[in-house]
């Protein structure tokens, strides 16, 4: 597999989907494990050792909510992608699914990681991994979460690569919904400028881009930085009123210092509607956000 081959291969992984269900178990996997590379660690990682607790802790932080986090599952169906070997793996046992049991993976130690040719190629290209890693950042989180991801699989931000496969962003998104919500922040109304120059307002996709995600105004918020990364961290989340939407915040939203109140203070308030309100929020994509992204349950 040359390089074309690998990238093509991480921009086509076959990903868990029903009824828009977010399943970044294999992104999530692949992007520890190019971390590995970077930091020069063996080519093959124990399940139990190296990977169980780090990729459930990636998927508690980055995945959907869920009770149950599955950090099995990629470990063995990436084999399928291509892009993962599991030395002696014919000899383990698989349910009626195709998974690989637990008790298993961890009674017998066993190791799995990208097969020796991909790891060599890697491991003598430092740009590639950073690609492969932008390519799985672009294709299946939003760009708020990037930064915390790479901290967090141990991927630098040297620099960023953007041309990759994921459909691009309309340009026109932002100045949209900055327009419709008049360049103010949707929960607490932030609107600073230097000059006529807006200071840390965006326009937040309700439905992730990276999930299909339309650019229209009636998928975005114009929020503030520190609440547009809560919203697509789950910290905030919405729900219909009869007359528009309100703020919620998660029960898992705690802290000792005085920003907390830049949460609290806006639980169960009234979302800042658009001027137009036929461009009211879409109420599947605030649903699909409500399923897929919100730290449930909120606070009492």
């Amino acid at each position: 597999m040359n390089r074309n081959q690998f990238l093509r291969t991480i921009d086509a992984i076959n990903v868990w989907k029903r009824g828009g269900q977010r399943a970044p178990h294999k992104p999530l996997l692949l992007l520890l494990a190019l971390g590995r590379v970077l930091s020069g660690r063996d080519r093959l990682a124990s399940y139990s050792r190296d990977i169980e607790q780090k990729l459930e802790e990636l998927l508690q932080h980055f995945g959907p909510p869920r009770k149950a986090l599955h950090p099995a599952l990629p470990f063995g169906h990436l084999r399928t992608d291509g892009l993962w070997e599991i030395p002696g793996s014919d000899g383990l046992s698989v349910t009626s699914s195709g998974d690989l049991y637990v008790g298993e993976l961890r009674r017998e130690n066993i190791v799995g990681g990208f097969p020796e040719p991909i790891y060599d190629m890697l491991r003598n290209s430092p740009e590639l991994v950073r690609e492969a890693g932008q390519r799985l950042l672009d294709g299946h989180f939003p760009e708020s979460l990037h930064d915390d991801i790479r901290e967090a699989v141990g991927i630098p931000r040297t620099w960023e690569i953007h041309d990759s496969p994921v459909q691009p962003r309309d340009p026109a998104f932002r100045r949209e919904v900055l327009r419709e919500y008049e360049r103010r922040c949707a929960v607490c109304e932030f609107d600073v400028r230097l000059g006529d120059e807006l200071i840390g307002i965006e326009a937040a996709h309700i439905k992730w881009h990276a999930a299909g995600g339309p650019d229209t105004v009636i998928n975005g918020l114009a929020l503030c930085w520190l609440h547009h990364k809560a919203f697509d961290r789950g910290a905030l989340g919405l729900t219909a009123t009869g007359d528009g939407f309100k703020v919620l915040v998660s029960s898992e939203v705690h802290g000792l210092s005085q920003p907390l109140h830049w949460f609290l203070d806006f639980h169960d308030k009234p979302l800042r509607p658009p001027r137009n309100r036929r461009l009211d929020p879409k109420a599947e994509f605030v649903d699909w956000h409500q399923r897929q992204v919100f730290r449930k349950p909120p606070l009492a």
